[in-house]
């Protein structure tokens, strides 16, 4: 079993692809051999469990917290700023095999300011350096915006920072659809090895499940929000359609959805002409499991947390990359 060390966790979408419990539609699955059994809901399947087990979760947001409580989900899960746990002398961070986690992207999207660096949050990725830098993991994986790639020097810098730890680098722009999400959602992929071990020149992130699957299959088992008793699909907006901006078309079933993004304002995108996306749909879209719990009771607070989220399908198949380079390290003395 290898510990990981969860940053940046938010709800945990890059968590349950590493250890936790992943369910998708059987039409985002290109292989029988990552599957362990049917799920409850129609057509809807379970992976077969990984190797791993998390041992740290640490985010800034109670809230995301509480809904890894609601699942329970939540590992030593600290809310706190990066910057304060690293600052606090007393504390000790556990052993670990792999770090991972989404450090902040906003400054990086095309969506935002794209102030990149010269920001505050921008910075926050040195963090990230600093926590591999003092556990020194066999392997880590960070997930940013494809922003990232098109800010001249901010890649390069990022994956010097790492090598100078002594770390074997990679970075991927992954597009989801071609890997069973129904989203159109590309991400940069960093992966780091620690380079006592020695590996072939150039690996791809991930290696298996190269399969296209339409939306219309996550939604196929849904009624109306008014005819079924589950809180995340009666929380949607009720934002009227605005003339422009984001957010403001219908989405095509027959194809991918757009990204879910984490600043919708209430602009998330229609299901129907007279409806927009609920938070159940959004939740399905990202590949979380159909029975997970994003709230309690109506709010909307749950499109901010899918949308910062790794949709666990990509986070299992990060995975599953990840536990072949652990194959290369000898076992911990």
């Amino acid at each position: 079993m290898h510990d990981v060390i969860s940053l940046f966790t938010g709800i945990g979408g890059m968590d349950m692809g590493f250890g936790g419990r992943v369910v998708v539609h059987k039409e985002s699955i290109a292989t029988t051999s990552l599957i362990e059994r049917r799920h409850d809901i129609e057509d809807f399947v379970e992976l077969k469990p990984t190797n791993y087990r998390i041992v740290l979760q640490n985010d800034i947001m109670e809230g995301a917290k509480e809904v890894c409580q609601f699942n329970k989900t939540d590992h030593n899960y600290i809310v706190k700023s990066i910057r304060d746990v690293l600052d606090d002398a007393s504390f000790e961070f556990p052993r670990a095999d792999v770090v991972i986690g989404g450090f902040p992207c906003q400054t990086f999207s095309i969506a935002g300011k794209r102030e990149g660096f010269n920001s505050d949050r921008g910075t926050l990725y040195k963090c990230f350096v600093e926590v591999v830098d003092r556990v020194k993991p066999k392997v880590f994986v960070a997930e940013n915006v494809r922003g990232l790639l098109t800010i001249p020097g901010a890649i390069d810098q990022v994956v010097s920072d790492f090598k100078e730890l002594g770390y074997d680098v990679q970075y991927e722009l992954i597009d989801c659809t071609e890997f069973g999400i129904p989203q159109t959602r590309k991400r940069v992929i960093i992966m780091g090895a620690r380079n006592d071990v020695e590996l072939p020149e150039h690996w791809n992130i991930i290696d298996t499940n190269k399969t296209m699957c339409a939306v219309k299959h996550y939604f196929k088992h849904l009624a109306e929000p008014h005819e079924i008793d589950d809180t995340a699909h009666k929380s949607y907006s009720l934002a009227k359609k605005l003339l422009k901006g984001q957010g403001q078309n219908q989405i095509n079933e027959e194809g991918f959805a757009p990204t879910m993004r984490a600043e919708h304002h209430g602009n998330i995108e229609f299901r129907h002409t007279d409806r927009r996306l609920s938070v159940r749909e959004a939740g399905l879209i990202q590949t979380f499991p159909p029975d997970f719990i994003f709230n309690k009771k109506k709010n909307l607070r749950a499109y901010k947390y899918i949308g910062n989220a790794v949709p666990p399908l990509l986070a299992y198949l990060i995975a599953h990359k990840v536990s072949h380079i652990l194959q290369f390290f000898r076992p911990l003395e």
